[in-house]
This record gives C-alpha cells, structure tokens and sequence, in this order.
C-alpha cells in the first residue's frame, strides 16, 4: 500500500510538473508577437500581432526601386523585424547611416549604435531618417492626437541627439486594428 502510494505520488507530481512546463511554453507563445507582411485594401502592409490584437506598422506605397517594390520591401522588411525579435535583438529602433544611406536599424541598448547588419530599413539618399522613423510610430495614434512630451518612460526618446523607439513600450501602447 505504502509503494501505491509513492508511486501515486510521484505520478502526480510529474504530471503537475509537466503540466506546469506546457502551461508556460504556451504563455509564451501567446505572449510573443510576430512580424508578417499582408495586403490590406489592395496596399502591402508590415504588421505585428501582439498579445493585445493586430498593430498596423507599416504601409508601403511607395516604390523604391525596380528591385523593392512595395511588395518586395514588404516581405522582406517584416523578415527582418522577425529574425530580430527572434534573435532577442528587437529592442530599440533608431536611425543611423549605412553605406553612405539613411536607415532605420535596430540597436540592441539603449543609446546603442546602428551596426551594418541591424538595418531594418534603406531610406533614399536626402531622406530625414527621423522624420520617417516618427511617422513609423505616429505617436498620434498612441496617445489620441493629443500633445505629448518625450520623457526616459515614452517609447520614443532621444540619447545624444539620436531618435530611439523602445518598441516594448510602443507596441504596449499602439493602437490595436479592428
């Protein structure tokens, strides 16, 4: 009886253990975001599926190149914001300039530099990458078109002149699509 009961014992156990091991995998899993690229009223669209509901990021409507299309840039701009997220480095977003060419890039810290291989995004030559990184994140639709006044707690800040987005904090605020 004393072995029945040991056995039954351990069983239990194991099963709140295992039980408990699949519960945190799958909260995980609901808890991550993910990156994809998808027509939204005929135009090629970046959005990000948070916890929250579907954030739209980006809308592409303008043709880089011959090359990058809308759809093109598309695709591959939402590959990138994956790997990154995948990789843990999706921290911050910030502008930088690579090869002599505006980017949007990801930087792993806070005022952390903007490496060759983090480029989210090649801007044309003459483009204010600030000005692009800002109407990626449209405060606006974060905080209901009211006046805002970047402070360390937004998700948008500057860090030596250089214009960061915390994109926790941001997706934690976006506007969620119906």
């Amino acid at each position: 009886m004393t072995l029945k009961k040991s056995l039954a014992g351990i069983f239990a156990g194991l099963a709140l253990v295992f039980g408990a091991t699949i519960t945190d995998a799958r909260a995980n899993e609901i808890r991550s975001n993910t990156y994809y690229c998808a027509q939204l009223n005929g135009n090629w669209n970046t959005f990000v599926n948070t916890p929250r509901g579907r954030v739209d990021l980006i809308n592409w409507v303008r043709t880089y190149s011959d090359e990058w299309t809308p759809k093109n840039r598309c695709i591959v701009v939402s590959q990138r914001f994956q790997r990154f997220l995948d990789n843990g480095t999706l921290k911050y977003i910030r502008t930088g300039i690579v090869n002599n060419q505006p980017v949007l890039c990801v930087a792993n810290t806070r005022g952390g530099e903007c490496p060759n291989n983090n480029v989210l995004i090649t801007l044309k030559p003459g483009t204010n990458p600030e000005t692009v990184l800002i109407k990626l994140i449209d405060f606006r639709r974060t905080v209901g078109g009211q006046t805002i006044v970047l402070s360390e707690n937004d998700s948008g800040f500057y860090n030596d002149g250089d214009f960061y987005v915390d994109m926790e904090k941001f997706l934690e605020k976006a506007a969620i699509s119906q």
